[in-house]
């Protein structure tokens, strides 16, 4: 048992993956699990690849058949995929893991496992009908849950019934299948997978019923007050889920084609009227209403309705609706109260019904409608009720009474007016009494009124006052009689008895004050004086009840107010009799008060006996008590407080202001349970004392939770704070201190210190071992420490004081050991040395081989991965016994035996020695730039000719522009190139040489360097303006575009040349900011302040994309000036012409006019062609072809005025 622990703790605690460098190539590589939780597989049949982006499989390794555990080296930076490659049919999750390999941050550089957990197999069945086993059940809702009862999945049957899962681990399952509307002859279905896929049996899954529903409505409402019987046809076969003892035994008479006895009963909803038969098979059946409350007579249509259920629910298409019943109603006093018995009731005026004892009343044979309800009752009033009677609610609201009577009398021969008055309320309700007899009688609803008698101004005058002025009465759902108002008038005498002589009372004087039927004080109060002797007297008192008092501020009574009720014209009031004087004390907390009258000079001449002391129980704020004598008197304090130092020590009964009690500090009461007698010490810190003050704690005489009980106690002021840390040699404390806060009152702190006895752990290593180190641990407690102890030359170590309440653990350790968990009941660690293996690798020459990276790996997820060094030996030191599973892996190299399991036996040291034969080779390189700077990180490929199936080997180029290509084939051709790509984000643009050919032979080819060319990143965008005169530069400005885009990547003006006056014009040359190589298109434009009236000329503009180191252009500017003197020419022109026209016409009007007419039409067809060639497009710049001179038209004008006038004279 022993030995099997120890071996258990060494596997759990060897887990650690060591990646150890043994040359200066460092080896890394990506490891993990293949993981099986819950099921045996055979591990040794699934294998891990290391593949490219592209697919090509770099690397293999096959899975430690004892726990799953795989390790693949990796020797180049760069995108690998790595996957699982099982067997058919086995599912695994992730199927494959995408891994930048850098170095550093991947999960295989860290060390992290790269684990693929099995997923399982596959489960597949089919949903059938009951009776139609060839109709599969689609849409069926169907779970798969595990037999603990956690859910697996769940899916929806096709079209066809099937149903599967996957993937599915080995082991018990049971498949559940659900429908909201149909029903399952057995909804559930174990199934046991074991190493495939499993199919469940046809006919295990069938749907036995369906759901039937209908609706029954009344005047369109919903109606629930029904039920209704489902028959089943004769002969037919029913397993319906809706059978049970509830189905009422209702015979069917009515229709012979179905059986006699109800198969199902369903109630409907009250909410939609709906009702359901559920899990009713294929077949006919009937469907008929039934009433089981007798008291309520329904009329309902049809009588029955007939359906048929097939491989579907069925909704029933006709729904019942009920056309007749009868309804009732109650009279009651209030809501939910009491019921008015013999009420007659009227519908529509005419009575038909009085209520019973209960206030119940029934209206037989009602039809839906709208009917208006009359009650009458003796003293009672009630309202008409309109109401709307539905077959939905057949009943009718309460009636409740309106108005009880209320009667009184006014104690007069003539009529007078009586005011009722609601409290709170503005409604008020007049009656006037009847003349002779007083009486008056209305009817009020429930609640408070205030009733008086309503007197007139003459009646005032004349010394009419009814008593009392007010009455208050209550309505309270019953009628009220008895209210009387008279006139009479009364005297009410009375005395006062002081303690000793008159005087000791002072100046009084007594109260008397009306009140009403409430209680409550109405009207002006009246004082009257007491006489020497004591006596007082009122007079003229109207009859009510009255309050009499005497002042109690600084006298105390027997009683000090008596309540009369004056009927008679002669009242006495009872004595008022003084017993003392009345002190007043204000305390701000709750204390014991001790106090004695004060009579030192009685006793100096008498010698008679102190005054008797007495007590009384102070409470927070101001106390009143009173005392027999009237003189001074010493008072002491007492509690759990203490008091201001200013605090009174007696007062007096003459004084007026109250005696100021203040306390400043308040008791603490500290407790301690512990489970032993011992004595106890604390140490008391408080603000700004940093050592504090060590005290004893008291033990008591009771005892808490079995342990004895210590206190102490503090006064504290309020805020005021002490840290208690408890003290004790053998004991541990909870908590290890206290911190108390002084509050505003006395208070025993929630807190308690418990005393425990410490626990102490002394143990051993058997058999001894020096130095090995011991862990404390507290699992539960994260927040304590762990404590660490060495064994001595005995194996012995020892913990303690520790709380023994503390959940602990203890671990030993020591290099090349092993320890068991620790034994409670020996008190020991039982010790074991462990196994090594030690493994040799050479080369078919019989050197060592340094660089091959050997994974060892054992039960209990036990791994380890190391490279071995310049002596090619590892060794596997800390193993325990058992079985464990060496692999060899170096690229290029193949290794005899390619793996071996390897049994260790306890203590032993195991050799093994592996041979490998190097089979493929490496080609060295360097990367270098133009300048000879070194190249990093860029891929460089070696791909095969067709001859060797065109495998492609790749690396990366380290820090120093180094690469190294391995696995390469001998005799195989190879071109060794820079993998290029598009646009600036590439690393290399080309090489040169573009690829190297190289013959791989049976060593390793070196210097096989290349130069490589970064990409582009910007174009260089120079543009050449070539103006016609120096002196036109200054005027433009040129705008570089994206397209697009109206906002300009850059804008300048054009500088002038140096002299504008020379006659030399090279052109000016035009550097933009280099702009991104982006392939995205730009375009660059002219603009000019030159004035477009004087000078007319085009803008040129060119366009390009930025695919190219650089792009050069030029842009012309040839501006013309527009002359004056051709336009004065060809406007003089035209005024000659015109004017010769006029001429002909003047002359010739008759041809002229003829000749016009066909000119006219054809130099208007000619114009219109003209101007809509003349139109402008683009940038071209608008060209004025002339203008007319207004001078010239004015002269024309002038000289066809002066022929005209010359023909004229002619003429006359």
């Amino acid at each position: 048992m022993v030995r099997s622990a120890v071996l258990g703790l060494a596997l759990g605690l060897l887990l650690a993956v060591v990646v150890q460098p043994g040359t200066a190539n460092e080896v890394f590589g990506c490891g993990g699990f293949v993981k099986n939780v819950n099921s045996e597989l055979d591990l040794s049949k699934v294998e891990v690849g290391l593949f490219t982006p592209q697919g090509s499989l770099k690397i293999k390794t096959e899975c430690s058949p004892s726990n799953g555990y795989y390790f693949i080296p990796v020797y180049d930076k760069g995108s690998y995929v790595l996957k699982v490659i099982p067997p058919p049919g086995w599912s695994f999750e992730p199927e494959q893991v995408e891994i930048k390999f850098d170095g550093q941050t991947d999960v295989c550089s860290q060390g992290k496992d790269v684990n693929f957990l099995f997923k399982g197999f596959g489960i597949t069945g089919r949903v059938e009908f009951q009776g139609a086993p060839e109709a599969g059940a689609r849409n069926v809702r169907v779970e798969l849950v595990a037999e603990d009862g956690s859910r697996i999945g769940q899916t929806i049957t096709n079209g066809n019934g099937v149903f599967s899962f996957t993937p599915i681990k080995p082991g018990r399952y049971v498949v559940k299948v659900q429908h909201q509307r149909w029903h399952f002859e057995r909804p559930e279905y174990k199934v046991t997978v074991a190493s495939g896929n499993t199919e469940i049996p046809a006919g295990s899954l069938v749907v036995a019923g369906f759901d039937v529903e209908g609706s029954v409505f009344s005047d369109g409402q919903p109606f629930a007050a029904v039920g209704f019987l489902l028959y089943s046809s004769q002969g037919q076969k029913s397993t319906a889920k809706c059978s049970s003892e509830t189905v009422p035994s209702v015979p069917n008479a009515a229709n012979k084609a179905y059986e006699t006895n109800p198969l199902c009963f369903a109630t409907p909803n009250k909410n939609t009227g709906q009702y359901l038969f559920a899990g009713v098979p294929r077949g006919k059946y009937l469907v008929r209403p039934h009433f089981s409350d007798s008291k309520i007579k329904f009329h309902i249509r049809p009588e029955a309705v007939e359906l048929v259920v097939g491989n579907d629910g069925v909704r029933v298409k006709e729904n019942f609706e009920v056309t007749g019943f009868s309804v009732s109603g109650r009279v009651l006093r209030s809501p939910n109260g009491a019921s008015v018995a013999n009420a007659r009731v009227k519908l529509n005026g005419r009575e038909i019904a009085t209520t019973g004892q209960d206030g119940a009343y029934t209206l037989e044979n009602i039809q839906p409608g709208t009917y208006t309800i009359q009650v009458q009752a003796d003293d009672l009033q009630f309202k008409d009720h309109i109401v709307k009677v539905s077959l939905a609610n057949p009943s009718l609201p309460d009636v409740l009474v309106s108005g009880f009577k209320v009667c009184g009398q006014v104690v007069s021969k003539k009529a007078h007016r009586v005011a009722i008055t609601k409290k709170a309320s503005t409604m008020m309700v007049e009656v006037t009494s009847r003349e002779g007899s007083g009486e008056w009688c209305t009817y009020l609803e429930n609640g408070a009124y205030t009733v008086q008698v309503l007197t007139s101004d003459a009646e005032h005058a004349s010394g009419i006052q009814f008593f009392p002025v007010t009455q208050t009465i209550e309505v309270n759902y019953s009628p009220v009689e008895g209210i009387v108002f008279s006139q009479l008038r009364a005297t009410v005498t009375g005395e006062v008895r002081c303690l000793g002589r008159r005087e000791s009372c002072g100046e009084l004087a007594v109260t008397l004050q009306a009140l009403d039927g409430s209680g409550n004080a109405v009207g002006q109060a009246v004082n009257a004086a007491v006489s020497d002797a004591g006596s007082y007297s009122f007079q003229n008192v109207l009859p009510g009840s009255y309050e009499v008092s005497v002042p109690s501020s600084k006298l105390c009574w027997q009683s000090n107010t008596v309540k009369i009720n004056i009927k008679t014209a002669k009242e006495s009031v009872p004595a008022f009799v003084q017993t003392g004087y009345i002190v007043s004390i204000l305390s701000s907390h709750g204390a014991t008060m001790a106090y004695r009258y004060k009579d030192t000079a009685a006793r100096e001449e008498t010698g008679a006996t102190p005054s008797k002391e007495e007590e009384i129980v102070l409470t927070a704020g101001m106390n009143m008590f009173c005392v027999k004598r009237a003189g001074t008197y010493e008072m002491r304090l007492s509690g759990c407080h203490r008091f201001e130092e200013a605090t009174a020590t007696e007062f007096s009964t003459a004084s007026t202001v109250p005696i100021s009690v203040n306390a400043k500090s308040h008791r603490n009461v500290v407790k301690l349970v512990a489970e032993a007698k011992e004595q106890y010490r604390v140490r008391v810190v408080r603000d700004g004392d940093s050592t504090g003050e060590l005290v004893e704690l008291e033990l008591t005489d009771g005892r808490a939770d079995g342990g004895y009980v210590y206190r102490k106690e503090f006064f504290l002021e309020h805020g005021e704070r002490v840290t208690l840390v408890p003290q004790s040699e053998i004991m541990l404390f909870n908590p290890t201190q206290l911190v108390v806060t002084g509050g505003s009152d006395c208070a025993d702190v929630s807190t308690k210190l418990r005393a425990t006895k410490g626990l102490l752990i002394n143990g051993r290593t058997d058999p001894p071992v020096k130095d090995a180190t011991i862990t404390l641990l507290f699992p539960k407690n994260a927040d304590l420490a762990s404590q660490v102890a060495l064994t001595d030359e005995r194996g012995e170590f020892r913990f303690g004081p520790i709380d023994p309440s503390l959940a602990v653990e203890l671990s030993a350790e020591k290099e090349s050991y092993v320890f068991s968990a620790f034994d409670r009941t020996t008190s020991s660690f039982s010790g074991h040395k462990l196994c090594e293996i030690i493994v040799t690798v050479k080369d078919d020459a019989g050197n060592r081989l340094a660089g091959v990276l050997l994974s060892l790996s054992g039960a209990e997820s036990y791994r380890k991965n190391m490279v071995t060094g310049e002596d090619g030996t590892i060794k596997f030191h800390s193993l325990s016994p058992s079985e464990y599973y060496l692999r060899a892996m170096m690229k290029e190299y193949e290794f005899r035996p390619n793996s071996r399991l390897i049994t260790v036996q306890e203590g032993a040291t195991v050799q093994e020695e592996l041979v490998g034969q190097r089979t493929q080779f490496s080609i060295y390189g360097s990367l270098t730039s133009l300048n000879g700077e070194p190249f990093p990180n860029v891929a460089v490929e070696a791909v095969s000719d067709e001859s060797c199936g065109s495998v492609l080997e790749e690396a990366t180029s380290e820090f120093n522009g180094q690469y190294r290509i391995r696995g390469l084939t001998p005799g195989c051709q190879y071109r060794v190139r820079v993998r290029t790509g598009a646009g600036p984000t590439a690393a290399v643009d080309r090489s040169i040489p573009r690829e190297r050919l190289v013959t791989v032979g049976k060593a390793d080819t070196r210097d096989v360097n290349l130069i490589a060319i970064s990409p582009l990143a910007f174009v260089d965008v120079t543009v050449r303006v070539v103006a016609s005169q120096n002196e036109h530069y200054k005027t433009l400005k040129i705008a570089l575009y994206r397209k697009g885009s109206d906002s300009p990547v850059h804008t300048q003006r054009i500088e002038p040349p140096l002299n504008p006056k020379s006659k030399i014009n090279p052109g000016i040359m035009v550097f933009f900011p280099r702009i991104p190589f982006d392939g995205k298109s730009y375009h660059i434009e002219l603009t000019s302040t030159l004035s477009e009236k004087s000078y007319r000329y085009s803008l040129s503009a060119v366009s390009f994309v930025a695919n190219a180191s650089s792009f050069y252009a030029e842009l012309p500017f040839e501006p013309e000036l527009r002359t004056a003197e051709g336009d004065l020419n060809q406007s003089s022109l035209s005024a000659i012409v015109l004017i010769a026209l006029i001429g002909f016409v003047f002359f010739k009007q008759e041809l002229a006019f003829e000749l016009l007419g066909m000119a006219w039409a054809k130099v208007g067809t000619l114009a219109g062609g003209a101007m809509s060639n003349r139109r402008p497009t683009g940038k071209e710049q608008k060209n004025d072809g002339g203008h007319i001179d207004t001078r010239d038209i004015d002269v024309l004008a002038s000289t066809i005025d002066g022929m005209k006038k010359k023909k004229t004279k002619k003429v006359s």
